[in-house]
């Protein structure tokens, strides 16, 4: 008799994201793998959210009520499941087709392996797909934290075991949850990078990403210290630059004249970092 599949647990933590939701929990809900336990952690939208998770009827679980923030939502949700193997899609990201059964058959073949990542692309807001997630990369821990997160975070599986073993997610964390569990996970386990596509992310001004500024640098700098490195680490070096040359401009228009002198201060200091990067590397 073949052994049974394993049970992957997913999570989609969602707030207020009642413009794409539809399309994230299609995509989960058409995999072709049989084993999948779904279950959507809701924060309590007020956008019309709640209705178009109604429509789906006994073929979706989920919960709405409130939370701390994206970070709670998927503790909440991996404690409330059951599977070995569990992953998150934000309410905004898809899975491509066999996603799941691709990430499942990684862990399987390596089971040493405590996290698999594999490809992803760009999506817009209408869907399009923008091109391949350039950033990713075969894994190397050096890179991870002295480079740059070059793991996407809606291709990405786990181990329970290991995600409960390093403690979940950093609640505390707003912006760089995910980049936090993929070093603790590798500083204690191997991961397994695998070349296949398994996700779209979206882009779009929005985000959390893109509309993070410099509040978003400030929380990756003081994670990556937990880690022994005291700045950004290297490819972030251009984005801080004009963060923080644009919160100073921004704290100068609004006379907070000591806070836009530590930006600017600030600023040169990556700029000088960054400009020996370039010098040193070329890029």
């Amino acid at each position: 008799m073949a052994a049974a599949l394993p049970l992957v647990s997913i999570i989609t933590p969602s707030f207020n994201q009642g413009e794409f939701i539809a399309a994230t929990i299609d995509s989960v809900l058409t995999q072709d793998y049989p084993a999948i336990e779904y279950l959507v952690v809701d924060g309590g939208s007020t956008d019309g959210t709640l209705d178009v998770l109604r429509s789906y009827g006994a073929r979706l679980n989920w919960i709405s009520e409130p939370d701390q923030g994206q970070a709670d939502a998927v503790n909440k949700g991996i404690a409330r499941t059951q599977g070995a193997i569990v992953a998150w899609l934000n309410a905004d990201d898809l899975y491509v087709p066999g996603a799941v059964a691709r990430g499942v058959a990684e862990l399987e073949a390596h089971p040493n392996a405590a996290l698999v990542y594999g490809n992803a692309e760009f999506i817009d807001r209408a869907g399009t797909v923008l091109g391949p997630c350039p950033q990713v990369e075969p894994f190397d821990l050096a890179r991870l934290l002295h480079h740059l997160d070059f793991i996407v975070q809606p291709a990405t599986f786990f181990r329970r075991a290991a995600f409960e073993r390093v403690g979940g997610l950093d609640v505390g964390l707003r912006y760089c949850l995910d980049y936090d569990l993929w070093l603790r996970l590798a500083r204690q386990s191997a991961v397994r990078y695998s070349a296949t596509p398994l996700a779209q992310a979206r882009i779009y001004p929005e985000t959390k990403t893109a509309s993070g500024g410099l509040a978003r640098l400030d929380e990756i700098e003081r994670m990556v210290r937990r880690y022994g490195r005291n700045m950004l680490p290297n490819l972030f070096y251009g984005e801080m630059v004009r963060a923080c040359w644009h919160s100073g401009w921004h704290n100068l228009a609004a006379r907070r004249w000591g806070r836009a002198a530590s930006d600017w201060r600030r600023g040169l200091f990556y700029t000088g970092a960054y400009l020996f990067r370039k010098v040193r590397y070329g890029r």
